[in-house]
């Protein structure tokens, strides 16, 4: 008996989930440890197997060893070392959704490393896919998605150079290098990503190396995507490039370096601040896109008017502190900005200090601090303080210094601008107060404080209205505050099939009272006792987020990706309701359903049909990719690489039969390296039979209502 078939049979006789089927392997495998069978575990197999092995008190070799034990399984050794001609029998998408990867092939058996071994589903859909028999090995979730990383990064660079061309595609632009000198090559493959990223609207690029290559990606609303993979001479070559060009060494690959560009798109003139650092496999590469073209204003910045009359009050004060807090990337220095651009008048002094200078403004003398050259943030404060300027930016207040001369500034008569980092705005005046600054000076000086975030905003052209069936996180958001959500994320080809464009900010803003100012003048640093003063009209930042989800602005997934899961208690507080449960958030952060939507390419001729199924797909959280033609389908599928499933109505047109509309479907798609769930009308007995000859089991026959395809669909994917 083979141990696939062992393994289905272990599945189906005990009629246990994967988690389940996991603990009752620990369980027999660690008799002596009475709390396996009762200890909590996560609802993924990634985080069972680890709260399991920490349980059974073995490392994770030994772990792995034992349930191997029990299984009567091998266990997988060096998968690093993988073959990457076994890798191009299993997608990277599917091997990473049922967490197995390839090892090698010998003689029509193929060796799979796999951490859920007693999962039938995923055991058939591997033996579907590669078309062998499976020698099954075990390992654990981590050792086998480090591997795939490391696998496929091969196989793709063997790939590359079986070509004998360096392809370069990225949404549907391709460049072909062949022939060229390689400086040419290069400067193109340069010129191409840096367009590709400015065309959607990134702030960054990351090059970022691997084994066999490197990948490129670029954010996106504060989202990474993949834009491209580059085989792995290209990678050092594309960064050599880079630094020489952008005010760097490059000749110097082992310490981390600075530089900038300057690059005009559509009129727009954007700086891009370069940054390289060392890494194990070479170097890794950001570039971040300034655009110095871009104009800043509070009333343009999807503030509520509420939040703006509380900036305006705040900025009108001749003397005082106002700070911006938030992490890295939450539209601080946005923001910062939009307030200067109101107090920019002829009869104003600015001056800022800044580290860098990313923005430059007319009108404004703007001071870059140079550590090297002894100008930083303090010594440059002193100096711009006898150049009597009415207004002060600093750039961010870091250390006890720069936080007196800030606050000295303020109290003998200028307006200062700046910002810190911490989670809330309230949070400020103890992080203050620890770095040394007087509290009666801080109750003299502080206006405000406002704590800010950025969410993505739904897409307006595809959204949809919530309504039934609710998902998880629509009915958790309803029962902490009595409240649906406006609307869910969809995903056009105006929003890049993402459901969202743009961001926009959720704030907290905390206006200084006389209470408050007295509390903070007794040194009281306990935020609960800083917050029962009062401190203005607006509401927390969880609570000013909640409102934008039921405005229909924003989703709650996205709002808890931004805010974590405290988003959950701290909008309970602001709306008087009771906080869910420690276990009702923990079932909420492992469902799956929620933390991994796959994307399920669907293909009908006619336009219409194929967006029912769509639609019916959307109802089980899934992300439908809608193609009418093979060539739409193809480049679909080469812009969503993790698509996990097709579904494609083998339905001909008058004057075309249905071995035709196959033999083009599996040319354009690659049926032999994704699964399919093919559609087929009854009659066509030649078509089924050669579906089930080519080792596609699974299809449909008409009639079938979306809702049955889509039913279909979900028990493949899950099962």
């Amino acid at each position: 008996m083979s141990d696939e078939i062992r393994g289905t049979q272990l599945s189906q006789r005990n009629m246990l989930t994967p988690i389940e089927r996991l603990r009752a392997l620990a369980v027999a495998a660690y008799p002596s440890e009475a709390k396996l069978a009762s200890v909590s575990i996560g609802r993924t197999v990634r985080r069972a197997w680890e709260d399991l092995s920490k349980a059974s008190g073995d490392d994770a070799k030994a772990f792995t060893a034992a349930l191997a034990k029990q299984l009567e399984l091998p266990v997988a050794e060096n998968l690093v070392a993988a073959d990457p001609n076994a890798a191009r029998l299993v997608p990277e998408a599917l091997a990473r959704s049922v967490l197995a990867v390839p090892l090698r092939e010998e003689n029509g058996l193929l060796h799979v490393a796999c951490a859920c071994p007693f999962e039938g589903g995923g055991i058939r859909r591997l033996r579907f896919v590669s078309d062998r028999r499976l020698q099954l090995h075990v390992a654990s979730p981590e050792d086998i998605e480090t591997a795939i990383t490391h696998v496929y990064a091969r196989a793709a660079e063997r790939q590359s150079q079986a070509l004998g061309t360096l392809l370069f595609s990225a949404q549907g632009v391709v460049a072909k290098v062949a022939g060229d000198d390689d400086d040419s090559a290069v400067v193109r493959l340069v010129q191409g990503l840096l367009m590709k990223a400015i065309e959607a609207g990134a702030s960054d690029m990351h090059v970022q190396p691997f084994a066999g290559g490197g990948m490129v990606r670029i954010r996106v609303d504060g989202v990474l995507r993949r834009l491209a993979f580059l085989p792995g001479p290209v990678v050092p070559a594309l960064i050599r490039y880079v630094k020489a060009h952008g005010g760097m060494d490059p000749t110097n690959d082992r310490s981390a370096q600075d530089g900038r560009l300057s690059i005009m798109s559509d009129d727009h003139d954007f700086d891009v601040r370069l940054s390289v650092l060392p890494a194990s496999r070479g170097e890794r590469l950001v570039m971040r896109f300034l655009d110095q073209s871009k104009v800043y204003r509070l009333s343009g910045a999807s503030f509520s008017v509420a939040e703006l009359r509380a900036y305006r009050r705040m900025i009108s004060n001749t003397s005082g502190v106002v700070l911006l807090t938030g992490p890295t990337g939450s539209g601080k220095t946005s923001t910062l900005y939009s307030m200067l651009a109101e107090l920019n008048r002829a009869g104003v002094s600015i001056i800022t200090v800044e580290n860098p200078v990313e923005y430059r403004v007319n009108g404004i003398s703007q001071v870059e601090v140079n550590p090297k050259a002894g100008l930083t943030f303090s010594a440059a404060l002193r100096s711009i303080l006898r150049q009597d300027p009415d207004i002060v930016l600093i750039g961010e207040i870091r250390d006890r210094e720069t936080a007196e001369i800030a606050m000295q500034a303020a109290l003998t008569g200028h307006l200062v601008l700046s910002t810190l980092h911490t989670n809330d705005a309230l949070t400020a005046i103890p992080r203050l107060i620890d770095l040394g600054v007087e509290p009666s000076v801080l109750g003299d000086a502080l206006i405000g404080v406002v704590a800010q975030r950025l969410v993505r905003r739904l897409c307006k052209q595809c959204r949809e209205p919530v309504t039934e069936p609710y998902r998880p996180d629509e009915k958790l958001f309803r029962q902490v505050t009595d409240e649906w959500p406006g609307y869910r994320a969809k995903g056009c080809d105006a929003c890049g099939r993402t459901g969202y464009s743009g961001r926009l900010p959720v704030t907290e803003v905390v206006e200084m009272t006389p209470e408050l100012a007295q509390e903070i003048s007794r040194g009281d640093r306990s935020v609960g006792a800083l917050r029962a003063c009062g401190h203005g009209p607006l509401e927390s930042i969880a609570v000013t987020a909640a409102r934008r989800i039921v405005s229909g602005d924003t989703t709650v997934s996205e709002v808890v990706r931004v805010l974590g899961q405290r988003f959950w208690v701290a909008t309970a507080a602001g709306f008087n309701r009771t906080a869910p449960s420690d276990a009702v958030l923990a079932m909420y952060a492992g469902d799956e359903s929620l933390e991994r939507q796959s994307h399920v390419l669907v293909y009908h001729r006619e336009r219409a049909k194929a967006e029912a199924i769509g639609a019916a797909l959307s109802e089980h959280h899934y992300l439908p990719l809608i193609a009418s033609s093979p060539e739409e389908a193809r480049l679909l599928l080469e812009e969503n690489a993790d698509t996990g499933l097709i579904v494609a109505d083998i339905d001909p047109a008058p004057g075309q039969t249905a071995f035709e509309v196959l033999k083009s479907l599996r040319v354009a798609m690659a049926w032999a390296q994704l699964p399919a769930l093919p559609i087929v009308r009854g009659e066509d007995m030649d078509v089924r039979h050669a579906l089930e000859t080519h080792g596609v089991p699974d299809y449909l026959i008409h009639p079938v209502s979306p809702e049955h395809i889509a039913a279909r669909v979900h028990a493949l994917l899950t099962r």
